[in-house]
């Protein structure tokens, strides 16, 4: 499935990145070759690779908990220095 239509990124590339030890979704984004566009997809995106990583929030799948719209949580993890 896309996630970022923008950049044409499907589930399966964000979630090999994150395999691979990233934690962030703008660093995931920039590994598969560019940087997020509009940013509507990060929060999606994070759940994605938080769901990789065991972060799930409550035991529910990350990629139910997403924001429709770019926000902090994908933006806090970049900032912290994850991934």
């Amino acid at each position: 499935m896309f996630v970022c239509v923008c950049n044409a990124y499907r589930d399966a590339e964000i979630c090999e990145v994150a395999r691979s030890g990233v934690r962030c979704a703008r660093r995931a984004y920039m590994a598969l070759g560019g940087g997020p566009r509009c940013g509507r997809c990060l929060p999606f995106a994070q759940g994605l690779i938080d769901e990789v990583h065991g972060e799930g929030k409550g035991g529910a799948p990350a990629r139910a908990l997403a924001a429709p719209r770019a926000g902090a949580a994908g933006a806090a993890a970049c900032s912290a220095g994850a991934g």
